[in-house]
């Protein structure tokens, strides 16, 4: 019944072992770091294997082999419980990342629609009062047009950085279309938000100076302009339109007094 039992164990750590070696050489080849992870379980894994094979035999040959034994076992068994901390380190990174990329915009490392959607709920649980505030950019089709989506793609990000960076630790900023952004700012007056404004419209304009890159913003207040993050984005969807309309008139009105 025990020498059963060492066979049972032996087979059970060799298919072990087979599989891990099967696994390394067939579906980890394109990540190197797992794939060296692994080795170190295979290793582990070979001094266990070895162990019970000689614990198996052990009655078989008259020799004393009981040191021998203890000592794969012990240097296979801390070989593997290395490996074994490693991999659950490997896997929570693995999590982080998706959980990131779930809750993150790719070429911006903003927040997306999904990630907002979170911040919002966390920030409407406090029952203090935050501003939602819109923007879109000016000028990013005519710039893909002339200059090519990857300096397109510069404009975004660029502008992207100058709207985190001016709203600093005040609040979060979530990339929610192509060249459109809404940030969540809490614990700020109705003024700070237009210096906001201002810092924001300043950066984005000399991204490029000579193409006259804007920026239009708009903002909403929970609760006065609604309670949930719809309402919020209509409105100050609302009041960035406006914006954008009533900068386009005024255009308008100085080129024709200049005509």
């Amino acid at each position: 019944m025990v020498w059963l039992s060492k066979l049972i164990i032996f087979l059970f750590v060799s298919f072990l072992l087979i599989y891990m070696i099967w696994i390394n050489y067939k579906v980890l080849n394109k990540f190197v770091y797992k794939k060296k992870i692994s080795v170190v379980g295979i290793s582990g894994l070979g001094l266990i294997l070895a162990a019970s094979f000689l614990d198996m035999i052990s009655n078989l040959i008259h020799i004393e082999i009981e040191n021998i034994i203890n000592i794969f076992l012990v240097i296979g068994v801390s070989i593997f419980v290395t490996y074994l901390i490693l991999w659950i380190n490997c896997i929570v990174k693995v999590i982080s990342t998706l959980n990131r990329n779930a809750n993150n915009d790719p070429m911006t490392g903003l927040y997306n629609r999904k990630g907002l959607e979170k911040v919002f709920e966390r920030k409407i649980s406090t029952g203090q009062a935050f501003f939602i505030m819109a923007f879109d950019l000016d000028k990013t089709k005519m710039i893909n047009d002339s200059l090519g989506h990857l300096v397109g793609d510069k404009y975004i990000i660029s502008s992207a950085r100058i709207i985190k960076n001016r709203i600093g630790k005040k609040g979060v900023v979530a990339r929610t279309g192509g060249d459109e952004f809404i940030a969540i700012i809490e614990n700020i007056s109705e003024k700070e938000i237009e210096n906001i404004k201002l810092s924001i419209k300043n950066g984005v304009s000399h991204i490029f100076s000579n193409q006259n890159t804007q920026v239009s913003i708009g903002y909403s207040k929970y609760t006065e302009d609604g309670i949930t993050l719809e309402d919020l984005m209509n409105i100050a969807d609302k009041r960035m339109y406006e914006e954008k309309r009533s900068r386009k008139e005024r255009l308008l009105d100085s080129q024709e007094n200049i005509i």
